[in-house]
């Protein structure tokens, strides 16, 4: 057993899916396959169940993905403590939901390296829930996530708003104006159910009426750029956060439908763990700056 095999095994169970896997790691499907059997040969043990759909960690499968985690947030800390003692440098672990890695934290980020020029900022992007799941657990510094954390335990903080407008493409034939009503008349382009963000749309269409199994949905997207990307092609309407959107808009690619039934705003949310070792006085200031700004910066 090595650091690299459970990393692997880790982007299986997060992507359910040995070929993506395969593909994110530049090896191929049959080398990852081979890998997976030694681990299992060597636990005695099934970790996956395999399916048409992709792969589904067993009992035993979960448990090595659980520890798996912490060996390798515990291997991370280590290189990075000895990084710090030798380079003398501060690290801050932060972890982002995609939309606020993609589009908000670039130029806040500018601005903290600016003020804190000594500390370097290790970001990495993820779902909401896996997000909460990690600060949960103790394995970064920071979180930030769409709407209030599921887990009571967490310590949260509204640190912006941004509003999500109905768009379309220039090649798509719909009026400036639409009601709720005249929604199932379009195609719906939308994120796979499992996303966080598809969660707190859906929350807001049904709040205000709107039957979702009777919206005509033509397939479900992995990430807001390819709902975008979809939208200025022509494909089909969405719903889609300003801070995605505002240089299509400014580009003519997109432009806003307006739909005053259905106006709301995502909101996003600072996380922290109360329970783990607290961060110096040094390393609390500048999580508080981040909060602070983020809503002025946002690129």
């Amino acid at each position: 057993m090595n650091i690299h095999n459970l990393n692997m095994f880790i982007k299986i169970v997060e992507s359910g899916s040995i070929s993506k896997t395969a593909e994110q790691m530049n090896i191929s499907q049959s080398a990852l396959s081979q890998q997976l059997r030694v681990m299992e040969q060597e636990f005695g043990a099934r970790l996956f169940e395999r399916s048409y759909q992709g792969v589904i960690p067993t009992n035993t499968g979960m448990i090595v993905y659980n520890r798996a985690l912490e060996i390798l947030s515990s291997y991370d800390r280590m290189l990075a403590e000895i990084s710090d003692v030798q380079n003398q440098n501060k690290i801050i672990h932060i972890l982002a939901s995609p939309c606020v890695y993609s589009y908000a934290l670039p130029c806040t980020f500018y601005h903290v390296k600016n003020k804190y020029p000594e500390y370097t900022l290790n970001v990495e992007m993820m779902s909401s829930k896996l997000i909460e799941e990690k600060i949960s657990k103790g394995f970064a510094d920071m979180g930030i996530i769409i709407d209030r954390p599921e887990d009571k335990n967490l310590s949260a903080k509204k640190v912006f708003s941004d509003r999500v407008f109905l768009v379309a493409g220039k090649k798509m034939k719909a009026p400036s104006l639409l009601d709720c009503q005249e929604l199932y008349h379009y195609p719906l382009l939308m994120l796979a159910k499992t996303q966080k963000t598809r969660q707190v749309l859906d929350k807001t269409l049904n709040k205000n009426g709107i039957h979702i199994s009777q919206l005509h949905i033509p397939y479900s997207l992995e990430s807001t750029e390819s709902i975008k990307l979809s939208a200025i092609n022509g494909f089909g309407l969405a719903f889609l956060p300003y801070m995605a959107i505002k240089k299509e808009i400014y580009n003519q690619q997109l432009r806003i439908i307006d739909c005053p039934c259905l106006e709301f705003d995502n909101e996003y949310y600072s996380v922290k763990n109360a329970a783990t070792i607290p961060l110096n006085y040094e390393s609390s200031k500048l999580i508080k700056y981040i909060e602070t700004i983020l809503k002025e910066t946002i690129c």
